[in-house]
């Protein structure tokens, strides 16, 4: 799961993933349009549907946020 997660988030920031502890934003360059593209992919391949209470872009800030709310849903 969590490398499957990694790869989405490699394939949306056009950047290698390192680590939980990279930044989405700072590190990775994703914008909010990339976040929301990244949670639109991550449903249709883990086919889940996040709640919209888990769709805070303020708790989204590095890629283990990222695999933490994967994680809740598989």
């Amino acid at each position: 799961m969590k490398e499957k997660t990694y790869k989405l988030i490699a394939d949306i920031a056009d950047e290698d993933i390192q680590g939980d502890g990279q930044r989405l934003k700072e590190d990775l360059g994703l914008d909010s349009l990339g976040l929301v593209t990244l949670l639109i992919e991550i449903e249709d391949d883990f086919d889940i549907v996040i709640n919209e209470s888990d769709l805070d872009p303020t708790s989204l800030v590095t890629v283990g946020d990222i695999v933490e709310l994967v994680g809740r849903y598989v």
